[in-house]
């Protein structure tokens, strides 16, 4: 008669399953959303000729910067919420006007380089607002989309 016996080694606690993959939230939801806004706002604000992107890819089909709104944003926007999730709610005020900073130091290099262009009545201080609240409204949605009942900061 053949007797089977599991090995001691398989209850050893570092060769036990985890169900790591249930605890990691979803970027999805928020990074679609983020693309999403992100693109319409661009459209919207070339189409009014507020600002305009004079070097961008096939720029006879479209007159937004498309590899920035289909590569750039989703990453960017990934790396926000990886990194704001695992801050406090003060760590991530901080990074909320960080990167509100950011945007139009960004757009004034981008204008020295002449990948972006705006009109006089344009302000700096509406980039600040905008990408504030741009980031606010992404990461409503990601908490919105990850709420599993618990309340964590």
């Amino acid at each position: 008669m053949i007797i089977v016996r599991h090995f001691k080694i398989w209850n050893w606690p570092y060769l036990r399953k985890r169900p790591f993959l249930y605890n990691e939230p979803s970027y999805f939801p928020a990074i679609v959303f983020a693309g999403l806004l992100g693109t319409y706002l661009d459209l919207f604000f070339t189409g009014t000729g507020i600002f305009s992107f004079p070097v961008r890819p096939f720029p006879d089909v479209f007159e937004i910067h498309i590899v920035f709104n289909l590569v750039g944003l989703p990453v960017m926007t990934w790396a926000f919420l990886w990194t704001a999730r695992r801050m406090s709610r003060k760590g991530r005020i901080i990074i909320f006007i960080l990167i509100s900073f950011a945007g139009p130091v960004l757009e004034v290099f981008s204008e020295e380089r002449g990948l972006f262009e705006h009109t006089e009545e344009w302000k700096h201080v509406f980039s600040f607002i905008g990408y504030f609240l741009f980031f606010f409204l992404v990461w409503i949605v990601f908490k919105s989309t990850n709420a599993r009942g618990n309340k964590e900061n």
